[in-house]
């Protein structure tokens, strides 16, 4: 007993090491659906609302200049995106909230799983904790390169005895003079809380609907293999298939509702996304036509990251489509001919329901998969020929 029991609940501890991670990111703008503390979101929202207002003050004043004018879009599609992330979290909530306390409960459940499904919980917690890694990593250090490079070019210009403005980290609007060296410092600090607040909103709710989705794939994907062990004896798989539609009526429950509560999020990715792709390659190319390398730098580690999490949205959604197929294709190919009548109808009903794969979707009409993720990328190397077209 327990050599069966100890797997099962190291595999509940990793679940819950994984959703812990998610609750101290969301609780720094305290979004955490469990615990939503409306103060540090108002706290947060306002931060962003500030900067966002600077931003546009910036863009505004500088509007002749379509060189500044893409420049300054850099920075605010990606407030304007994690703030937007953040607001339909904080709407969403009780819908998020419903799916984590079934998750929840799943975990409870787990002792019950035979040695081929915990090895399939394993592998989508590998994959799920891989991608939380390269995530939070891969965001934290763009945004605070991009916050630090205009102290690393005063000081390589100060090093070759130069002179240098002092520029802030972001296009922000300021009504003062920021020659005084103090002034300045303090208007440089004041803005890295929204760097915080930034990185949270785009990294936090994404993070968030990928472990869910994936949580669906492997309960799909372990469904696939009670299908494949049912028996037809009539006395044996009555509640072998009693418990398989159950799960699979909870599946559906679950990608429906998560479907629901980030269908409008994700939309704000995918366009915010698109747009950004497009203006950081333009910046890309041009630091290295200019042969600025620190700029150069800076902008491609900033594309790759919204690249990547784009990707990763698509592979989600590519294997959560990928598992329902499995999940019909087992359905079609078990014997449930050789079943009563009665269980039999109730295989062919959930045969039917499993034509129609359960998808992560944009705004409801966008379906994310690895082959969507090649025309998001067309499209914005279309905008990006525009763009080098006009300026």
């Amino acid at each position: 007993m327990d050599q069966v029991t100890s797997p099962a609940k190291m595999e509940a501890s990793r679940a819950v090491q994984l959703l812990g991670w998610m609750k101290t990111i969301l609780s720094v703008v305290g979004l955490w659906p469990l615990e939503i503390n409306d103060r540090r979101f108002a706290f947060s929202m306002i931060c962003m609302v500030v900067h966002i207002s600077s931003e546009y003050a910036d863009l505004f004043h500088f509007i002749g200049s379509l060189e500044h004018v893409v420049s300054n879009l850099t920075e605010t599609i990606t407030y304007m995106v994690a703030t937007s992330q953040l607001a339909l979290l904080r709407i969403n909530s009780r819908q998020f909230r419903e799916v984590i306390y079934e998750v929840q409960d799943n975990f409870q459940r787990e002792s019950h799983l035979t040695s081929e499904e915990r090895r399939i919980f394993s592998k989508y917690y590998s994959k799920t904790r891989l991608i939380i890694q390269l995530t939070v990593l891969g965001e934290l250090t763009t945004a605070f390169i991009y916050y630090f490079a205009p102290i690393t070019n005063i000081l390589v210009t100060i090093n070759r005895n130069g002179t240098t403005e002092l520029d802030l980290p972001y296009h922000s609007r300021t009504f003062y003079d920021l020659s005084n060296i103090h002034l300045y410092v303090l208007t440089y600090a004041a803005q890295l809380p929204f760097t915080v607040v930034m990185s949270v909103g785009l990294i936090g709710p994404d993070c968030l609907i990928v472990f869910l989705t994936l949580h669906v794939c492997a309960r799909l994907s372990s469904l696939v293999e009670r299908i494949n062990n049912i028996r037809t004896n009539r006395q044996v798989c009555c509640q072998e298939i009693k418990e398989f539609v159950r799960g699979h009526i909870r599946l559906i429950w679950m990608a429906k509702t998560l479907g629901k509560a980030s269908s409008v999020l994700l939309l704000t990715q995918l366009f915010g996304g698109m747009l950004l792709i497009c203006i950081l390659s333009y910046h890309v190319l041009l630091s290295a036509e200019e042969g600025q390398k620190s700029n150069f730098v800076t902008f491609t580690l900033y594309v790759v990251s919204v690249t990547f999490f784009i990707l990763i949205n698509c592979y989600v959604g590519e294997s959560l489509i990928q598992e329902s197929d499995r999940v019909h294709e087992s359905l079609s190919e078990c014997r449930w001919y050789e079943m009563s009548t009665e269980h039999a109808k109730w295989m062919v009903i959930c045969m039917a329901r499993a034509q129609q794969p359960l998808v992560m979707t944009a705004g409801k009409f966008y379906t994310f998969s690895l082959g969507s993720f090649t025309e998001i990328i067309k499209t914005s190397m279309a905008y990006l020929s525009v763009l080098r077209n006009l300026i």
